[in-house]
Formats: C-alpha cells, structure tokens, sequence
C-alpha cells in the first residue's frame, strides 16, 4: 500500500482545477497582476509626492525673499517719486 505524499500548494488553485476552469485561472493571475501594479504605482507616488513637497517649501522661501525685495524697492521708489515732486513743486516758485 502506498500513501499519497501531501503536498502543500501556494497557489489557491491547482493545476487540475485550472485545467477544469481556465478561465478562473486566468482571472486569479489577472487580478494579482493588477493588485501589484496597483500597489507599485502607489508606492511610487509617494516618491513624487515628497519630491514636490520639497521643492514647494524651497519655492516658498524663494517667493518670502521676493515679495520683501519688492516691498523694498516699492517703498524706494515712492520715495523716490515723493522726492522728485517735492523737487518740481520747488522749482515753480
């Protein structure tokens, strides 16, 4: 008498079931297919997201230094153009 060694089967579907029902067979592999493309396209928006995080906050202090240039140089120039009136206003009389 000889036993039948048991063996342990990783996939959830056997050779003989999938020679039964190919179409199931199919599906399975399909549907992991697209389970791991899934969790690989995520994974990498991750990446990208962090990218974009960083060059935002570099963004950000480059548009804090401009708009105090700005603010700067529009203070001046109103200075600038209060003084050149002052200066014409001076010279009718």
């Amino acid at each position: 008498m000889t036993a039948k060694k048991v063996t342990s089967n990783p996939l959830p579907i056997s050779f003989e079931q999938f020679k039964k029902n190919p179409v199931a067979g199919v599906a399975f592999i399909a549907l992991a297919g697209i389970t791991y493309l899934y969790y690989d396209l995520r994974s990498g928006y991750v990446g990208q997201i962090e990218a974009s995080n960083k060059k935002i906050e570099m963004l950000d202090v480059k548009m804090d230094r401009m708009a105090a240039a700005l603010k700067k140089s529009d203070s001046a120039l109103s200075a600038a153009i209060t003084e050149l009136r002052i200066i014409n206003t001076m010279k009718r009389f």
